[in-house]
């Protein structure tokens, strides 16, 4: 099952340079753990436990850098996981607005069955 973490930063209320780079430092410490990015989201073929659990873990070990520093969650506003499965892209039509046609055969036309 494909999982997705999402990370939302606070910029709203930190220094945009601090939290660009808290950022830079989770998306680069996510990867390597073998997150795949899509933006602000995660995903991993992992189990929602183990998926959090994972970039739970993440983010300690990025924090465990800021030693004497501000905490690395001060910096993040949202920090959720979900079943990557249940998003539904809104820039695509409704799914019962798609139909399909079946086509009949084309002429000088050869399928080749695998």
């Amino acid at each position: 099952m494909r999982y997705a973490i999402a990370i939302n930063m606070d910029y709203e209320n930190q220094p945009y340079q601090t939290v660009r780079h808290v950022f830079d430092e989770l998306k680069t410490a996510m990867v390597q753990a073998g997150f795949r990015q899509d933006g602000r989201v995660f995903t991993v073929e992992l189990s929602a436990s183990e998926a959090c659990e994972l970039a739970r873990q993440v983010v300690a070990q990025v924090e465990s850098h800021h030693v004497g520093a501000n905490p690395t969650y001060r910096y993040i506003r949202e920090f959720y996981g979900f079943d990557y499965s249940t998003v539904e892209n809104l820039l695509l039509p409704p799914s019962e607005e798609i139909s399909v046609e079946e086509i009949g055969e084309i002429e000088n036309v050869e399928i080749i069955r695998f």
